[in-house]
């Protein structure tokens, strides 16, 4: 679906990280195991904000990454932010561990409890092995990486989800290179109508009989372009 004449994209300001966290946090709500684990206690106000900590932090620390927002005309004549993008252009291997990615410290100060860090790191190995296999299978050329995609429940169908895949994929057209997602079943649809098709119907996530009862990510390795798991 194109964006509608009300809806347009821009670069995402420092100021607008909070709201922008706020949307990410109703959209996928507490029904994605990987983001509830990834940004915990989303959903309640010290969560949101240690999470808009994190996101200014990675957006300050990250010159591969376009962070992108969706604006949309509200009813009263304002400008309302209803979604945000993330896509890195990856020439290297994604960090393999939590504490590569995130930095020893901060594994301690946002995942408290021994348990949920050893979870976290868990998830997060098996989570970067397909976009890893990407990034080897181009060679040196590198891909395009959806980080992140979220549109506000309330303002859905509009087109901000297109435009913000759409403006990576052609990023990616432009230099020449693949883009692959790590898509949700609610978010696969969309992707299938930008171009996208699933390589891994669901991705594995061996994380060891100790996480047994623990409800894993259920999500399928979409690619678009020359991109192929190595």
């Amino acid at each position: 679906m194109p964006p509608s004449n009300n809806v347009h994209m821009a670069p995402l300001e420092d100021a607008d990280i909070p709201e922008t966290f706020r949307i990410m946090s109703l959209s996928f709500g507490s029904d994605a195991p990987f983001i509830n684990a990834y940004f915990p206690a989303h959903t309640t106000p010290t969560g949101q904000s240690q999470g808009s900590e994190r996101l200014l932090a990675w957006k300050n620390s990250a010159p591969n990454s376009q962070f992108l927002k969706a604006v949309a005309s509200s009813k009263n004549g304002g400008d309302v932010i209803i979604g945000i993008g993330i896509w890195t252009y990856m020439t290297e291997k994604p960090p393999q561990t939590l504490e590569e990615a995130e930095g020893e410290e901060e594994v301690r100060k946002y995942w408290p409890e021994e348990g949920d860090r050893e979870w976290m790191r868990a998830l997060w190995r098996e989570y970067v092995k397909p976009r890893t296999g990407a990034v080897v299978g181009a060679e040196g050329s590198g891909v395009y990486v959806l980080e992140l995609l979220a549109v506000h429940p309330e303002y859905r169908r509009l087109g901000a989800g297109a435009a913000l895949v759409n403006a990576g994929l052609k990023a990616a057209e432009k230099k020449g290179v693949g883009a692959v997602i790590e898509s949700t079943d609610a978010g696969r649809p969309l992707y299938e109508k930008c171009g996208l098709i699933c390589e891994i119907e669901n991705m594995v996530f061996n994380v060891g009989e100790e996480f047994g009862g623990k409800e894993t990510p259920k999500l399928c390795f979409m690619v678009k372009g020359t991109t192929a798991v190595s």
